[in-house]
């Protein structure tokens, strides 16, 4: 019997421990969370950022990048795809004020290394500058589009090709007038 009274009190302890250290780093955590955020919002944009406003919709969270005078200079949208070599792809696309695409940030992915993880390198990612919905097919050249495929990681490349395209509709449904500011 003294074993089973041990155990429940080493449980409940470890336990009730699990739970302060639980509470004690929630918000830590937020806040480094909210700073890496940030700064690939800021790794993504061209210029400074003087304020950032978060709209969360039914669709998705955007970030409108503010300038000193309070003019819209860009917006940045949380974009993802379920079609990468080893699951789901979640970017961060940043777009000017006419919808041209600034860059995008691969906020998580597991391609494999060496190969897809690819798509996280300035060499890849640059043929999206200054793209918008309408530069043509957004697929892989393979398949009949404009986007130059990695070698031996065609998966991974349809994937942010997708996540992309991706965000890009979702900007132009939440900012349909975007393009002509």
């Amino acid at each position: 019997m003294k074993p089973v009274i041990t155990l429940t009190l080493v449980g409940i302890i470890s336990a009730a421990l699990l739970a302060m250290v639980s509470d004690m780093t929630r918000e830590p955590i937020a806040a480094a969370k909210a700073k890496m955020k940030r700064e690939a919002i800021e790794d993504i944009f061209p210029f400074k950022i003087d304020s950032l406003k978060t709209l969360k919709t039914e669709s998705g969270t955007f970030y409108e990048a503010i300038g000193a005078s309070g003019e819209l200079k860009g917006v940045a949208v949380e974009a993802a795809t379920e079609k990468g070599y080893s699951g789901k792809i979640e970017i961060l696309l940043g777009v000017s004020t006419a919808a041209k695409i600034y860059g995008y940030k691969v906020l998580s992915h597991a391609e494999t290394p060496g190969l897809g993880d690819k798509i996280t390198k300035p060499r890849f990612k640059e043929q999206f500058r200054n793209k918008d919905l309408n530069s043509g097919i957004w697929k892989v050249k393979k398949d009949g589009g404009f986007v130059d495929e990695l070698t031996a990681a065609t998966i991974s490349s349809r994937a942010i090709t997708d996540a992309v395209h991706n965000g890009l509709e979702m900007i132009s449904k939440q900012y349909p007038n975007l393009s002509n500011q």
